[in-house]
């Protein structure tokens, strides 16, 4: 797994073509005056370049409190990663006169063939719209599926910290799987999404779940 494959995949679940949004305005459908509906295809920011160097791997603390605690430049959260993560700034382009600002911080396990990610994605939204949850949702699983080649094994519904998301177990036709799991801030129009990966197909290992269970908002 190349930290640039795990890049693009980040990038691509921003689910900007696929994003369902409420409000008073029309997208083209008589019959539906209350549901804007997101341009059937948006401009898309090409994958990131690979860093040269990754954080050396270094074998897992045994103890969780010698993880390394990762905030993202916007204070949004926190997260524990077995290790410093690195940290990769992107800007995306939403039209032809916006774009959202996206950070996402990465560690790979070389030694385990694992990988951890982390990342808020703001939706941008039109003037007076809501960001509809449940669409918003169903574009981050649809876009990681596709982005990865991957099926989507299960999918299960959640509720942590008061945000509604899903946690979704995917499988590429190399064997790899991905565990994701995206929260979605309704009321800030923010799409929480963290993700592992492993080479040989075990997504339950015990730091995965020290991984997801770290995540926090911050209180604002």
């Amino acid at each position: 797994m190349r930290s640039k494959f795990f890049a693009l995949f980040l990038a691509v679940t921003v689910p900007l073509s696929l994003v369902g949004c409420n409000g008073d305005e029309t997208a083209g459908d008589p019959a539906s005056p209350d549901t804007v509906e997101a341009p059937a295809e948006q401009p898309t920011a090409d994958a990131p370049p690979a860093p040269d160097e990754m954080p050396e791997a270094a074998e897992t603390p045994s103890d969780v409190g010698e993880w390394f605690t990762y905030e993202p430049p916007d204070g949004r959260y926190e997260i524990k990663f077995p290790n410093e993560p690195l940290e990769q700034n992107q800007s995306i382009p939403v039209n032809e006169t916006e774009e959202i600002q996206l950070s996402l911080a990465i560690y790979e396990d070389t030694n385990q063939g694992r990988a951890y990610m982390s990342g808020a994605n703001p939706i941008p939204l039109p003037e007076g719209a809501s960001f509809d949850v449940e669409q918003g949702l169903d574009g981050g699983r649809d876009n990681a599926a596709a982005s990865t080649n991957s099926d989507v094994e299960s999918e299960e519904s959640i509720n942590i910290e008061g945000l509604p998301g899903r946690t979704i177990v995917m499988r590429n036709p190399e064997g790899v799987r991905f565990k994701l799991m995206m929260l979605a801030d309704s009321e800030n129009a923010v799409l929480y999404q963290l993700l592992v990966g492993a080479q040989d197909g075990n997504v339950d290992f015990p730091e995965a779940e020290t991984f997801f269970d770290s995540f926090n908002l911050s209180q604002s």
